[in-house]
């Protein structure tokens, strides 16, 4: 459970305290630009509202909120590895972060930008999650390894971006990078748009693009950039997979696509004592002029 004093944390109007069920808090970040809301169960961001827009992030209606449980939907932080552990299958897939309460160690609020700093430290690894609700949304993460030797980390920002209809949107950015199909293990070229078909789990390697997601239904454009990274995961389970997971309706994956800025695959990060790398994605909306 947390263990620090959130409320020493607060600033009127803009950071605001909420416990949705006992020693499970959740933080408000609101200002001209938009709205936010963090749980510090895993520093998850489960929702960003640009003003005057629809929701930019997707959070499942089935999601659980529970000490130990992942949040279905959001911005899970996945480290200090992302997928299964490398040389330890008992160890949780995407690492520990999104299972435990991060403390609060700095917030602020300025005209242009309103921000909170959680951090959390496991294995003599330290991450600081850095959330900043401006004119985008900003997530950084940055690991710092405290031991005296060398450490390998990878992780994603696993975004869930919130979208009129799967079937009605697609995606550019990517072209003529190469990609590894995780669902058949094979490795391919990307030729034109993204449109998303089937289930799709792939890796994007060796590229630093901004990825953008197109939704002539909504009329509007996402925008996800990234820093720290060289692998793009996008993923959508479709029809069958999501009957498989319990915390997310059957029909949901029709209103997401995951862009995940992610140190994947061969993109790790080797961290010699003291050393820190930092992961980051900013998220931009925008409404299409008619």
């Amino acid at each position: 459970m947390p263990q620090n004093n959130t409320n020493t944390f607060t600033i009127e109007n803009h950071i605001t305290l909420q416990q949705i069920k006992p020693d499970y808090p959740i933080i408000h970040l609101s200002n001209s630009h938009g709205t936010a809301t963090i749980a510090l169960h895993g520093a998850h961001l489960t929702s960003y509202t640009p003003t005057h827009q629809k929701p930019v992030i997707f959070t499942s209606k089935k999601a659980i909120y529970k000490e130990g449980t992942a949040i279905r939907g959001g911005i899970p932080l996945c480290w200090p590895w992302f997928n299964a552990h490398p040389s330890d299958p008992t160890l949780p897939s995407h690492g520990h972060a999104r299972k435990k309460f991060w403390k609060i160690t700095k917030t602020n609020h300025t005209p242009q930008a309103t921000s909170i700093q959680l951090t959390l430290t496991h294995d003599q690894l330290k991450a600081e999650a850095t959330i900043t609700l401006g004119s985008t949304l900003q997530v950084t993460l940055t690991t710092t390894n405290l031991s005296n030797t060398s450490q390998t980390i990878g992780g994603a920002l696993h975004s869930y971006l919130n979208i009129s209809h799967i079937k009605k949107i697609h995606l550019t950015g990517l072209e003529k990078s190469t990609f590894i199909d995780t669902l058949t293990n094979t490795q391919e070229q990307q030729t034109g748009p993204i449109h998303i078909t089937e289930e799709t789990d792939r890796i994007y390697t060796n590229n630093t693009n901004t990825t953008i997601i197109h939704d002539p239904q909504w009329n509007r454009t996402i925008r996800i950039s990234k820093t720290g990274s060289k692998s793009t995961v996008i993923w959508n389970p479709w029809i069958e997979k999501s009957k498989n997971i319990t915390d997310l309706d059957n029909n949901e994956y029709i209103n997401f696509i995951c862009v995940e800025a992610a140190n994947a695959g061969t993109d790790t990060h080797q961290l010699t004592p003291l050393a820190s790398h930092t992961l980051s994605t900013e998220i931009s909306s925008e409404t299409n002029p008619t």
